[in-house]
């Protein structure tokens, strides 16, 4: 335990201690980050995650501390453990082109916001049983209940669009979501915005977007459509509305019996945003979207 106590302190203050080699935080901390990057057979280690005593052979300045003490070092350096997601690599050859083509369209935006509008758009499915998810219960060996119903399982679809620079939802709910109820929510849009002189769409690579019909009531509408880079849905903060929808009333909810009352639910959290939202807008985190992607397609992330 004293070894730790110094060597945590060394981090923190850079002194002298003969188990750290004279190095600075910054230093340390990119070291630290650079084996992490790295699955551990990459440095004789037989394993594809990483363990405290693992750490401890490969980096020289972690020998001789135990494993608490290796941990204090950590956490004092910024790192711990954290579930990863689960991500895939977009293997689009148009990924750079189409990426600079959204960003050159959210910038006309934020320069002409009278006359520009920049949108992100997308479905998503619910259905009438509620999704399972951790809830507040009593301890010991029950555990809260997800109530089903037998018999068809009935799904309702939404369509929605979210604005950029306002946080402002545009959406609806029926039963299906395919050309005619994208024609519908094309419509919607072009009425919301019925004086604007552009309006961007940026759409991922469902096959019904890319249909001669929907590509139609898009013209119609006066709507440009931008498509994301393929495998790439990460890249579209809607993604996070329909979590907060699921957060907030589909997962383990009430509503089994009476589908008209849980699409109620999910009509009043949607109609919260149909003004703008500035608490949208900071849940969607787009400038942080901006930034790890633009840095990605410069190559300064691996």
């Amino acid at each position: 335990m004293q070894r730790a106590s110094r060597a945590s302190t060394f981090v923190l203050d850079a002194g002298a201690s003969p188990l750290f080699p004279p190095r600075d935080i910054d230093t340390a901390r990119d070291e630290l980050e650079l084996v992490l990057r790295r699955a551990p057979w990459h440095y004789g280690v037989p394993r594809s995650r990483w363990r405290l005593q693992d750490l401890r052979r490969v980096i020289a300045w972690l020998r001789g501390l135990t494993d608490s003490g290796i941990y204090k070092v950590l956490k004092r350096l910024g790192f711990s453990r954290k579930q990863a997601l689960n991500f895939v690599r977009s293997p689009d050859p148009e990924f750079r082109a189409k990426w600079e083509a959204i960003l050159r369209a959210y910038q006309e935006a934020l320069e002409h916001p009278d006359e520009v509008v920049f949108l992100f758009q997308d479905e998503h499915s619910y259905y009438r049983d509620p999704t399972k998810a951790s809830a507040w219960h009593r301890r010991g060996k029950t555990q809260p209940r997800a109530w089903g119903k037998p018999g068809y399982n009935k799904r309702t679809r939404i369509g929605a669009a979210v604005n950029a620079l306002t946080g402002q939802v545009i959406y609806l709910q029926r039963d299906e979501m395919g050309v005619e109820g994208l024609g519908a929510l094309y419509a919607r849009i072009r009425e919301t915005y019925s004086d604007a002189k552009v309006i961007y769409l940026v759409q991922d690579n469902w096959p019904v977007h890319k249909l001669p019909q929907v590509a139609a009531a898009r013209e119609r509408e006066g709507l440009t459509a931008l498509f994301l880079p393929t495998y790439a849905t990460w890249l579209n903060p809607i993604e996070k509305l329909w979590r907060w929808l699921k957060q907030e009333v589909l997962h383990v909810h009430p509503f089994v019996g009476d589908l008209a009352q849980l699409r109620k639910k999910a009509q009043d959290f949607l109609e919260r945003f149909t003004r703008g939202s500035r608490e949208l807008l900071h849940y969607l985190g787009w400038p942080r979207i901006i930034a790890t992607v633009t840095q990605f397609v410069t190559g300064l992330i691996c």
